[in-house]
């Protein structure tokens, strides 16, 4: 009897170590949210959006900001529903010739959301590339100092084309601007546009020690038009090694929000969201397995 007993616990505990590892509290790593840009955005009510994401079992949503009014809105149907914003997604602009560097009523956004785990996703837009450093910082340490203000927290979010258009972009300011409360975002797609997507593993662990947003979408590389040029696909679609990807973030110990980007994926989106939460349930498992 005593045998079998062993037996048992060994197998019991084998097959606990398969099971995703969760994180401090008991909460499961990496909560999965959806990017508006595939939830009816501009569309969709926000009733609608938040219900949807929720019956297909997101664990959250992610908006642009539009303005204080609308995103009232937005708060008060999630809310109603149960469901997180995990981010909401704001333009500034380094040293702008007129005009300030970011819309004022962001502010009032930023004040609304006291309390809440929002994480303010902060673009920098335009600037001399590389050199314009000083403007830059200037502008996110005044949202850092806001966002902490109202308990938030903030990652620069790297967009093809801007000031900051990779996550390393992102450290190298982020050092300068020296707040407890920022960090930066991996962000797959803009990462890939980069052309970096044969060197992920520098990128994340770079991005390492400030990480605390992620985002993923399926890929493929479209032929003959060099490193840069990608197609976006819902997860699940494309030959894009997402797993292996998210592998290198289970390595970093990241275990916070995974966002899903749809920017470019063609659909309808009750069918896109419906594919990404389903391959979603199968990947994640699989890359918190084991290594």
């Amino acid at each position: 009897m005593k045998s079998i007993l062993v037996r048992l616990s060994a197998a019991l505990l084998f097959t606990l170590s398969l099971l995703p590892q969760t994180a401090a509290g008991g909460e499961s790593p990496w909560p999965f949210f959806a990017f508006d840009n595939g939830v009816g955005r501009g569309v969709w009510p926000a009733k609608v959006q938040a219900q949807t994401v929720k019956e297909l079992g997101y664990d959250g949503i992610h908006y642009n900001y539009t303005n204080p009014a609308d995103f009232r809105q937005k708060i008060d149907a999630c809310e109603a529903a149960g469901v997180p914003i995990h981010a909401v997604y704001i333009y500034t602009f380094v040293n702008p010739p007129k005009g300030a560097s970011y819309d004022p009523g962001i502010k009032e956004v930023i004040r609304m959301l006291k309390g809440s785990d929002t994480m303010i996703w902060l673009t920098l837009r335009d600037g001399k590339k590389g050199q314009e450093d000083n403007h830059a910082v200037a502008t996110v340490r005044e949202i850092a100092d806001l966002a902490a203000a109202s308990g938030l927290k903030v990652s620069l979010y790297p967009h093809a084309g801007f000031y900051v258009a990779t996550a390393e972009e992102a450290v190298r300011v982020v050092k300068q601007v020296d707040r407890a409360n920022v960090g930066v975002t991996v962000n797959l797609c803009h990462e890939l546009f980069a052309g970096n997507g044969d060197r992920l593993d520098e990128v994340v662990k770079a991005a390492a020690p400030y990480l605390n947003l992620v985002s993923i979408n399926g890929a493929s590389p479209i032929p003959g038009k060099g490193p840069r040029a990608w197609e976006t696909h819902p997860l699940g679609s494309g030959s894009f090694d997402v797993e292996g990807f998210l592998r290198l973030i289970r390595q970093s110990g990241y275990r916070g929000p995974i966002g899903h980007q749809f920017y470019g994926v063609t659909g309808d989106d009750k069918v896109k969201l419906t594919r990404a939460i389903r391959a979603w349930l199968d990947l994640k498992p699989r890359a918190l397995a084991s290594l």
